[in-house]
């Protein structure tokens, strides 16, 4: 994030798209600024922690409520956080307070949604970060990883993603944050210019604060090459994620 001096003391964003354009309960928020910890420390325990190295993130919402945030990680100049559930919708009021009671505050819009995807590079761009799953018509089951590292160019990539046999049938799953209150019947997702029966869409069980679409790759993709991802939940798009297709 860069910043200049008409940069708030403390930003908010997505911890996936990395956009400022509003946050949503139980979503993914990476903030930036200055002596926001002392030192740097992550969570090691489930549920997260609301205070890591002395510092901690309140949320004041419309309505007045104030709730603490659980906390992902805390350093000097960003701390990962995740808004509580039940956090009302409008523009709320971040606090964050280090260990010497040094704190910082800014505004951030709450929304009941708001769509992104997480990249394997971390920055909002290029490759996704997903799984796909091919069903053999043989009964073969394959498991892949849509991104890896290329040495070369030094960054994560797209993973090329074979659609197999005529018979196969090949799921994609993509995982993102501030997806789980979108409306699947109102949500759409199209690779290139094919669109795509969605399945799913919601929080992934096993992490707090991350979310996935599930879906079916329809057979047009193949020899489609390095395409663009765009997801749109209700009336809000998330960040474009790119795949690739043997």
């Amino acid at each position: 994030l860069k910043r200049n001096a008409s940069t708030p003391p403390v930003v908010s964003v997505s911890a996936a798209s990395y956009r400022r354009a509003g946050l949503s309960e139980e979503s993914m928020v990476a903030a930036y600024g200055a002596n926001l910890a002392l030192t740097t420390e992550i969570a090691t325990q489930i549920p997260l922690p609301t205070e890591l190295a002395g510092t901690t993130v309140k949320i004041t919402d419309k309505l007045g409520v104030e709730r603490f945030a659980p906390l992902f990680f805390v350093s000097p100049t960003q701390v990962n956080y995740l808004i509580p559930a039940g956090v009302a919708t409008g523009y709320a009021t971040v606090t964050i307070r280090n260990a010497n009671g040094v704190q910082v505050a800014e505004r951030a819009q709450i929304l009941d949604f708001a769509p992104a995807l997480l990249t394997a590079n971390a920055d909002g761009r290029g490759a996704s970060v997903g799984l796909v799953l091919r069903l053999g018509e043989d009964g073969s089951v394959h498991l892949e990883p849509t991104a890896y590292f290329d040495p070369e160019q030094n960054k994560y990539v797209p993973k090329e993603i074979d659609l197999g046999a005529a018979g196969d049938q090949v799921f994609l799953v993509l995982f993102g944050t501030g997806l789980r209150n979108g409306d699947l019947t109102l949500s759409d997702l199209t690779i290139g210019d094919v669109p795509t029966e969605l399945l799913y869409l919601g929080a992934q069980p096993d992490f707090e604060g991350l979310d996935q679409v599930n879906l079916r790759l329809p057979r047009e993709l193949a020899g489609k090459g390095e395409v663009n991802v765009r997801l749109m939940v209700d009336d809000q798009r998330a960040n474009p994620v790119t795949l690739k297709f043997k």
